[in-house]
């Protein structure tokens, strides 16, 4: 068993929350800044805020993973491979695609 963490860039369609009151007791919207230097989080809510507050300054491309789907042994599966792009120069060293 293990936790699976995927994070998402999205923009909101209405800043308004509805949300199911048996599953959470309050919800609220947080400034970046305030929730990466809040102590009343986790370590990885306070990462990933540390991140993108990073990639809103210096650029995304410099946090940002990609997604490469490859041929699985099994035929017609695949494999999800999330990993940072390589650089130009060293696709053309060695002829990675």
């Amino acid at each position: 068993m293990s936790d699976m963490y995927l994070v998402c860039r999205l923009q909101p369609r209405s800043f308004t929350i509805n949300f199911c009151q048996q599953e959470c007791l309050k919800c609220e919207w947080i400034d970046l800044e305030n929730l990466a230097r809040t102590k009343h989080t986790t370590p990885i809510t306070s990462r990933v805020a540390r991140l993108l507050l990073y990639g809103l300054r210096e650029g995304f491309d410099k946090i940002d993973l990609s997604m490469e789907e490859l041929p699985a042994v099994y035929t017609g599966l695949f494999y999800k491979l999330y990993h940072r792009e390589l650089p130009e120069s060293y696709k053309a060293a060695t002829g990675a695609d």
